[in-house]
């Protein structure tokens, strides 16, 4: 598994954010409730991570056709415009 502090490029992060599908198909509260206690709070700002914006991320098509494809969610400081964690749920790396 992927450690939390290692993040996919910040495009790819808008791009998730905005694709209604992937936002649709996966439950903010979920996610807190399985990922509240290892998210962290902005490094600048110090926005608590409950407070933060929880976005799926589903990295491009061609990370996944090269085998190092991943999704899951991630915090980010809107403020700040920092990517704070990262939690994979699915990844196809070998």
């Amino acid at each position: 598994m992927m450690e939390n502090r290692e993040y996919p490029l910040w495009e790819n992060s808008l791009v998730s954010r905005n694709h209604s599908s992937y936002q649709g198909q996966h439950s903010v509260e979920e996610a807190k409730e399985k990922y509240l206690t290892q998210a962290g709070p902005c490094p600048l700002c110090k926005t608590p991570a409950d407070k933060l914006s929880w976005v799926y991320l589903v990295t491009p098509e061609w990370t996944w056709q090269t085998l190092c494809g991943k999704a899951g969610w991630m915090t980010v400081c809107d403020r700040c415009k920092l990517q704070i964690d990262f939690f994979v749920d699915i990844t196809n790396q070998i």
